[in-house]
């Protein structure tokens, strides 16, 4: 169509004796002159062209789309090729350098940082008012101010009781398959702990999954529909705007096992709805341990209660972060700690050591003081990634110097923590889960390198939410449970690359057996 309007514009200004078709393949030659010259252009003049990389990922994107869609996220995986073969740093893409170098991850993501977020990137998203997605400075400092105060360390600890609840919860479930000889669906059961916790802490009002005979979780579901789509809307973002425009009906015919962000920005909307109804009538629950996310900033900023759409992009941001990145943590250190009867003994121990009441509840002060845990957690962090693929930096327009590569002004950089955590330099025999590796004294300085939550002024802002669960939920499960994989086999879970992790595997099944002391 746009062809045609630009044909019928030429021949408005055409003499008349020249055909339609001589006009079209005028327009048509002068439109394929300008890919040669932007290809000429990408590939000898342009700033980047001077850094190495395939000459047709520095022409056009179609090559690091080929790896995202019909490799189903290989691209990461195909990074270890290009860095053998060009070196450090790499050209991706028309606009983008891949580097690999650990040590100068922080040198973008820190605080004070002139690296902002790429809105070629995180625009996807249509996420405009979510912290995460932000891209102006200010802008993101201002929102991220209303949520800081009930993402401390002191106002989760304060929410403890919380956390247990739920994990009670999931232990009693655990029971429950073990007096029936079922197996028990890791993934699943994890998704329904994650989602009744960040739901609670959101909305002062649990989804209660955990209580659904097979941890039926359509929030799960249109999440991991997201995910599923994720790479083609970022090659193509027109996708993204038609998907969000759409009714909630159309886009639920469209992805029948759940729908897309906008399922969960209307599904928050009508939660925040509900809090601030419950609020002013008074019905909701007034608690000192316990203030939830959402209750906290309504009742510092009453202002907001206006309108909740102004915060449901958030609380949905808030929502989706909250399951994904533990819930897959605690997957890969569940079967980690199973495939390796020794870990799960020495972990046993220690634990069985700090409580030897097996029904006592842990608290999360006392798991970090435990060496042995401290040291799987952190493997559980590293081997689980969280963003597994890059989270792309826009270079300052005057440029900048990274990693001792000058980087062209307004270019894009990316790093990415699969890489870091495999960098065997910082971490010896990265595919080993070695606990052991965080016992020595030098180890303190490698925990920096460990990304899972990124760094700097952009960091996750669950990061101590998603660590108290992590904590107490390891402690707890294999305090009273043994788990065994046999059924499975040892073998790890298969993923992809969608930015997150998406698992390619069979459910994570495992037999649960109470422990007797």
């Amino acid at each position: 169509m746009a062809l045609d309007a630009v044909i019928a514009y030429a021949r408005e200004l055409a003499p008349a004796s020249i055909s339609r078709g001589a006009i079209a393949a005028t327009v048509l030659g002068v439109w394929l002159l300008n890919r040669i010259w932007l290809v000429f252009y990408r590939l000898y003049l342009d700033p980047l062209s001077k850094f190495p990389g395939p000459k047709l990922a520095a022409a056009t994107s179609l090559y690091e789309m080929y790896y995202d869609i019909a490799q189903d996220g290989a691209f990461t995986w195909k990074m270890d090729e290009l860095h053998k073969k060009y070196g450090p740093i790499v050209r991706v893409s028309p606009y983008s350098l891949r580097l690999r170098k650990s040590s100068a991850y922080h040198e973008v993501h820190r605080m004070g940082t002139p690296f902002v977020k790429d809105v070629r990137f995180y625009g996807q998203f249509k996420i405009y008012n979510a912290v995460f997605a932000i891209i102006d400075t200010e802008l993101h400092r201002q929102r991220r101010a209303l949520l800081n105060p009930v993402f401390s360390r002191k106002a989760i600890l304060d929410s403890e009781p919380v956390i247990k609840e739920k994990l009670n919860h999931l232990c009693r479930r655990m029971k429950e398959h073990e007096v029936q000889d079922k197996l028990l669906n890791c993934y699943t059961a994890f998704v329904a702990f994650t989602v009744d916790v960040i739901t609670k802490f959101a909305y002062d009002k649990s989804y209660d999954i955990l209580s659904l005979p097979d941890f039926d979780c359509r929030i799960g579901a249109a999440f991991d529909s997201q995910l599923e789509f994720f790479l083609v809307m970022k090659h193509f973002p027109i996708l993204a705007q038609i998907l969000h425009s759409l009714p909630i009906s159309v886009i639920n015919l469209l992805m029948p096992s759940g729908g897309s962000f906008a399922e969960l920005e209307l599904d928050a909307k009508l939660h925040l709805i509900d809090l601030i109804s419950r609020m002013r009538d008074g019905t909701m629950k007034n608690s000192t341990a316990h203030r939830s996310i959402f209750g906290g900033i309504l009742t510092e900023h009453p202002d907001l209660k206006a309108d909740p759409t102004e915060l449901a992009q958030e609380a949905m941001s808030v929502v989706a972060a909250g399951v994904h990145i533990t819930r897959w943590t605690l997957c890969v250190g569940l079967l980690e700690i199973a495939r390796d009867p020794l870990i799960q003994t020495k972990l046993y121990e220690e634990l069985k050591m700090a409580r030897p009441d097996i029904n006592a509840d842990f608290s999360h002060v006392q798991c970090e003081k435990l060496p042995y845990l401290r040291g799987v957690i952190l493997e559980m962090l590293r081997l689980s990634y969280g963003v597994v693929g890059p989270l792309p930096r826009r270079v300052p327009k005057d440029g900048a110097v990274v990693g001792g590569y000058h980087l062209p002004g307004n270019s894009t950089i990316e790093m990415d923590s699969y890489s870091i955590h495999h960098d065997e330099d910082i971490f010896p025999d990265s595919r080993r889960f070695w606990p052991e590796r965080w016992l020595t004294p030098e180890s303190k300085q490698k925990e920096k390198f460990v990304t899972s939550f990124g760094a700097g002024p952009r960091q996750c802002l669950g990061i101590n939410l998603a660590m108290c669960e992590l904590y107490l939920a390891t402690a707890t499960i294999f305090r009273r449970f043994e788990i065994d994989i046999s059924a499975r086999g040892p073998e790890r879970m298969k993923f992809t690359e969608h930015m997150v992790v998406v698992p390619r595997d069979e459910p994570l099944q495992c037999k649960v057996i109470s422990r007797k002391e």
